[in-house]
């Protein structure tokens, strides 16, 4: 068992409502917080101690807590030990399992003390930064996101961290997201490491370490193993499409997500492998069933191969403008076909046909495609025959085997 930091804090408590309220009329003077500790077990658990030192009047205490930026407020009540000069109490947040935290979340914590009479009388404002009490962390303000890190040259990191925020740019221009809210990355060394601070998964993705990085959109937080430039602008691809789509009534399938977050890294061509022989076999997925990533490792990598393939063969085929289009019709609460017949003037399937098409480089699309089913434009299927020829050179400069970034 490996333990956290320990914070201590001081507070006099005040009344509900906050800012500079003074405490409720018969409540004890002397109620004040002895300490307020938290002890980090990661990465099953934090347990917050309180010790407190008031008259019989309190007969109960809460807990009130937030992870992260949300905006939903969490109680509970502690396990209370009276002694006789107040009160020890003992709460429990979980940080696995269905409850997973992941490292490098926020949380603010108060307690809250009833009186005999039910009158409420709150704590200061705790907090606490969720990290593995391993090792010792060093960080970085990269001006979009903050880089969390442990055993690595700061230079390095510093000098990987600046290059992110220059290839960024390009997917906050897609996006047109202005106002970005501040993101936090957790790097991880090696597998140990990173198997204790993934979230599990299964036991055959984890065996395999099938994927290499997680982002929490709810938290504006990536865990990512190693350093590397292209992970990143996955992960962070991810958390701003979260904020580029946040309607409540967005449905966006997986592929659409995934695609976006591999178009912009660099490291491609063994997707486009894979995809080359996925087709040549007939297992290739039906865009009609790719609304959520699959379970099978064998599966998981051609599905993430084919939506990147979908994606990049759209945005070089019509253009940033025709993408950006799409993704604000998914976030008016379009369903991705209407949304697609929106942004490109096509149904699913007209769209799906014609990215099979350039797959299999027909020296004509006419030949495997009715006109008359797929569109009167010719305008389209010069784009399309053109990117036949776009997408095979840039499959040809692109040679680093890529990994697979999140769920």
């Amino acid at each position: 068992m490996f333990y956290g930091l320990v914070a201590l804090a001081m507070g006099t408590m005040v009344g509900i409502g906050g800012g500079n309220a003074a405490p409720d009329a018969g409540l004890p003077a002397s109620g004040v917080v002895v300490s307020a500790e938290h002890r980090i077990e990661f990465p099953n658990r934090i347990v917050l101690q309180l010790e407190a030192e008031f008259v019989e009047s309190v007969v109960d205490v809460q807990l009130f807590y937030r992870i992260g930026r949300q905006d939903t407020v969490i109680y509970g009540y502690p396990t209370i030990l009276r002694t006789s000069d107040g009160v020890s109490a003992e709460f429990v947040i979980q940080t696995s399992a269905a409850g997973f935290i992941p490292s490098g979340v926020d949380i603010e914590y108060y307690y809250a003390f009833v009186d005999t009479d039910g009158r409420t009388v709150e704590t200061d404002r705790f907090n606490i930064e969720y990290l593995d009490p391993r090792y010792d962390w060093e960080r970085y303000d990269a001006g979009s996101f903050e880089l969390l890190w442990h055993d690595r040259p700061r230079a390095l990191v510093e000098s990987v961290a600046d290059e992110v925020n220059q290839r960024v740019l390009p997917v906050l221009s897609m996006f047109g997201v202005e106002n970005l809210d501040k993101m936090k990355a957790v790097l991880t060394n090696g597998s140990r490491e990173s198997s204790r601070t993934f979230p599990r998964v299964s036991q055959t993705a984890s065996d395999s370490q099938l994927y290499s990085g997680f982002a929490f959109g709810e938290y504006d937080v990536f865990l990512l193993a190693g350093l590397g430039v292209d992970g990143m602008i996955h992960e962070m691809t991810h958390l701003l499409f979260d904020e580029a789509v946040n309607s409540p009534r967005a449905k966006v399938p997986a592929w659409v997500n995934e695609g976006l977050a591999m178009y912009f890294e660099r490291g491609t061509s063994s997707r486009a492998s894979i995809v080359s022989s996925a087709a040549r076999s007939g297992s290739l997925f039906r865009l009609e069933n790719m609304g959520s990533v699959p379970g099978k490792p064998s599966d998981v990598r051609v599905y993430y191969a084919q939506s990147w393939s979908l994606v990049n063969f759209m945005v070089s085929a019509f253009g940033v403008e025709r993408m950006s289009t799409m993704l604000n019709a998914l976030n008016n609460g379009q369903p991705i076909d209407q949304a697609i017949q929106t942004a490109y003037g096509l149904t699913s399937l007209q769209l799906e046909s014609g990215w099979r098409t350039q797959l299999r480089a027909a020296p004509s699309f006419s030949q495997t495609i009715d006109p008359g089913s797929f569109g009167t434009s010719i305008i389209i299927t010069c784009a399309m025959l053109v990117t036949a020829t776009v997408v095979t050179v840039r499959w040809l400069r692109r040679d680093r085997e890529p990994a697979i970034y999140d769920e």
